[in-house]
């Protein structure tokens, strides 16, 4: 488990309601323009969530007037130590780093801290103490509840479909030694505990994406034959979305509705609208504005909370407020051109 306490202590940082009045440490000149520079550390670009977060982090920045550097470690731990010593070299006037794992990329912190450069870490999470030296602060979404909140669809969809909470999964997994995997997986076990007829009988590493996750989808499907599965539980959408892809080719479609994903994607919002899925959770990948927000705070001595968290929703095939609620946001994305989400 991250070894940062993120209960419900913490504060839920709303985006909607966050203004950007960052201005960067070498002050703002008559002409409105900084001369500062942010690095981006960004873990991957490989799936839709990423290409949006870093798409929306450089919206931000370059709104706030500073210049928006980025290098991607396309999920290579390795690259990913190097990037960040090449970007601190760049001598930005903040670091922002999406890690791609948690242990490999303990060094983080302290790599900051010798170049003189303020870090804020971003959705997944490192070892350490947000608030302490150079790491300044820590933004995410609370993974161990979104774990617990797929577990609790899960008793609820498999006791609609037989009559009582049982039942056998499989499980698509995100990128192996990731730290939303270590919690999500804790929060879905805290779930699972009091329901021993729910079983996780085999599992697959997705690595968040959707081709690994249709591989991994056809690899279980041979192991398991017509009833002898329940359902799929993916860590995210795409890869859930790829498990929708082999079910269909298998002929296997016994499986729908019941696939649990993660980010509240367009895509899949329209899959629960065609009864292939059963649930998805919103991981909203929109941490721009929030991050120079925060820098801002961190500047003036105003931040008071070093571990924020980003709010989300839930959306369950048979909530008796889904089909607004998923239509709405389907018109949302649309009208903003994203898919995720």
């Amino acid at each position: 488990m991250r070894k940062i306490s993120r209960g419900r202590t913490l504060g839920i940082v709303a985006i909607a309601v966050l203004a950007l009045t960052t201005a960067c440490n070498r002050g703002a000149d008559a002409g409105g323009s900084t001369g500062c520079t942010v690095a981006y550390s960004q873990g991957s670009l490989s799936g839709e969530w990423r290409v949006e977060n870093s798409r929306d982090m450089q919206a931000a920045v370059e709104k706030s007037g500073c210049t928006f550097v980025q290098a991607s470690a396309n999920d290579d731990v390795a690259k990913q130590l190097q990037d960040v010593n090449d970007l601190l070299a760049k001598k930005p006037d903040l670091l922002v780093v999406a890690p791609v794992q948690y242990e490999p990329l303990a060094p983080v912190p302290r790599l900051a801290e010798q170049a003189g450069v303020p870090l804020i870490v971003v959705d997944r999470a490192l070892p350490g103490t947000p608030g302490s030296g150079a790491w300044k602060a820590f933004i995410t979404t609370d993974f161990v509840e979104s774990g617990q909140k797929v577990g609790e669809s899960i008793v609820a969809g498999l006791t609609k479909k037989n009559g009582a909470p049982k039942g056998n999964l499989v499980h698509i997994t995100g990128t192996t030694g990731a730290s939303p995997v270590i919690d999500e997986q804790k929060g879905l076990d805290q779930a699972l505990a009091k329901y021993p007829d729910i079983k996780i009988v085999g599992s697959c590493d997705g690595k968040y994406a959707g081709e690994p996750g249709r591989q991994c989808m056809e690899d279980l499907l041979q192991r398991f034959g017509k009833g002898q599965i329940d359902g799929v539980v993916a860590d995210n959408d795409e890869s859930g979305l790829g498990a929708i892809q082999a079910i269909q080719a298998a002929g296997r479609t016994e499986l729908f509705p019941w696939i649990w994903g993660k980010d509240a994607q367009r895509t899949a919002l329209e899959a629960i609208q065609a009864g292939q899925m059963y649930y998805t959770i919103s991981t909203p990948p929109q941490y721009g504005q929030v991050t120079m927000d925060t820098w801002q705070k961190i500047k003036n001595g105003s931040l008071t909370q070093t571990t924020l968290l980003l709010p989300k929703i839930e959306y369950q095939a048979d909530d008796p407020a889904a089909k607004d609620k998923i239509g709405k946001r389907i018109d949302e994305l649309k009208a903003m051109n994203i898919n995720c989400c």
